[in-house]
């Protein structure tokens, strides 16, 4: 490469970090100034090999140092937040004024502090902000050329001044313990961090943060580790996603570059760094709703009592059926099986177990599980009150307690069957009787509930009795009654010839 290239070259690097500077990270952008407002020069002596260094201030009374040696030092302008500066200007700073003392002059070590920069960017770059006397045999009165070398030395060494934060898991995945889902150990990977504080988003309410120690806590120690947990009962979704944010303010001050609005040199300015970093847990979960039906109209039935059991036969947990279904969460992947104890009124046990799988393809189900109807039998018979023989011919017609009819027949010689009444209180009554039997004023009552599901029920008739035609009878009786007039008239006048 000729010189001219080489010169070029130079140039080129000393323009990309005067201007940039910027290495990337995973700073929380508005932690930082955006904008500051550089004063007055302070003038300082001319301490080694007749250089001029002046002091410089933001109008807030901040110490900024400036990058490029061969452009003019602003002042009483704004300069705007262009990015990060060098790490090797970064650990110059930390360790140069103000934030430590030199000499404990602070004109002599604000001198220093900007001369071992422009040292170290000559040294980094091949720029040309100190000649080389000033580096090697120019004046030194006050001795001060050790205390600038340390300080470049130090900007050699300036990746240990870098803050790293990144969170780390070895399984992202939450498992369920004893009612609650749990992460694996999470750590974070830092340098320069003391101490950061974690935040959660998406996470249901109650979700806790425990430290190694399992103390609820999201001030965590920089070589600690932590946990998050969550109560099994208030994951409502069958999949969900947490992500784990921390953050921290680090232990060094990093050194941020800001460019001047009237094109001079820019100058830096150490500021509170904060890093942040992040990591998603994912929680797959599962939602079983399990729903008591009729077998006939699919309708939901309340009162069956079930238990919920593991494939191992352990019961999970158990439960009183309701018209709106029961809701079970959170059960691990595996197989289960559902068993009904007793069925609700009125309806037969469902003796076969209910059989269903969770797993990665199978984490929402709605089980339903049926019921027969009990058979309802009502048998009314009409029947002779004498020989309790069958007849035939009566109208007899059912009530219930509301008075409406649900069913009005003729007998016949065999029993009349009624199947399907609902539970409640009916009354048998009779319309019109068969012939020749008196018409029965008798309401039956019978009722049907769980334990009255069936009943025989015997409506009796009485035959009508035979009454004589009363003016047949008189005039028999008359006739009669002549007759033993006669007949005693006869006897006592022969008696009386006699005589």
């Amino acid at each position: 490469m000729n010189s001219k290239m080489k010169k070029f070259a130079k140039l080129l690097l000393v323009i990309m970090l005067s201007l940039t500077t910027i290495v990337p990270t995973n700073l929380t952008a508005n932690a930082l100034t955006k904008e500051i407002t550089l004063g007055e020069l302070e003038v300082l002596p001319r301490y080694m090999a007749g250089a001029l260094i002046d002091a410089k201030k933001t109008t807030s009374g901040e110490y900024v140092y400036c990058i490029d040696n061969t452009k003019p030092t602003a002042k009483n302008t704004t300069a705007t937040l262009v990015g990060e500066a060098n790490a090797g200007v970064t650990a110059i700073l930390n360790n140069g004024y103000p934030y430590k003392s030199i000499t404990g002059d602070k004109q002599k070590d604000y001198y220093i502090t900007q001369a071992a920069i422009w040292w170290y960017l000559d040294n980094v770059t091949g720029s040309s902000n100190l000649g080389t006397t000033f580096k090697t045999t120019g004046s030194d009165p006050q001795n001060l050329r050790p205390y600038i070398k340390n300080l470049v030395a130090l900007g050699s060494t300036g990746a240990s001044y870098e803050t790293t934060l990144t969170l780390s898991t070895d399984d992202s995945s939450m498992a369920l313990e004893n009612g609650y889902y749990i992460s694996s150990a999470i750590k974070a990977q830092v340098s320069n961090v003391n101490n950061y504080t974690v935040s959660l988003k998406n996470a249901p309410s109650q979700t806790e943060i425990l430290n190694s120690n399992g103390e609820i806590t999201n001030n965590i120690n920089a070589n600690d580790y932590f946990r998050i947990r969550i109560k099994a009962d208030k994951v409502t979704s069958v999949s969900l996603s947490i992500t784990v944010v921390a953050t921290a303010n680090s232990a060094i001050k990093k050194a941020y570059v800001y460019q001047p609005t009237n094109g001079m040199q820019n100058v830096a300015l150490l500021e509170n760094e904060t890093k942040s970093s992040s990591l998603t847990l994912n929680l797959a979960t599962s939602k079983v709703t399990i729903i008591k039906v009729d077998s006939k109209t699919g309708l939901p039935l309340a009162g069956a009592k079930l238990v919920l059991k593991d494939a191992s036969g352990k019961q999970i947990t158990s439960w009183t059926s309701t018209v709106n279904g029961h809701v079970i969460r959170n059960l691990s992947d595996g197989n289960y099986t559902v068993e009904e104890i007793s069925a609700p009124k009125g309806y037969k046990v469902n003796s076969t177990p209910i059989k269903f799988t969770v797993n990665s393809n199978n984490r929402d189900l709605k089980v339903k599980i049926a019921n027969e109807a009990k058979s309802v039998v009502v048998n009314i018979t009409k029947v002779d009150a004498s020989t309790n023989n069958p007849l035939s011919g009566a109208i007899l017609v059912v009530k219930d307690t509301s008075g409406n009819v649900v069913a009005r027949f003729t007998t016949a010689d065999n029993s009349y069957t009624l199947t399907d009444l609902a539970y409640g209180t009916y009354t048998v009554e009779e319309e019109q009787a068969p012939a020749g039997y008196k018409t029965s004023s008798e309401k039956i009552t019978f009722t049907i509930d769980e334990d009255h599901l069936s009943h025989q029920i015997i409506f009796k008739n009485y035959p009508e009795v035979q009454v004589p035609d009363t003016k047949s009878s008189s005039l028999l009786f008359s006739l009669l009654g002549i007759a033993i007039i006669s007949l005693g008239i006869r006897f006592v006048y022969k008696n009386g010839q006699k005589a």
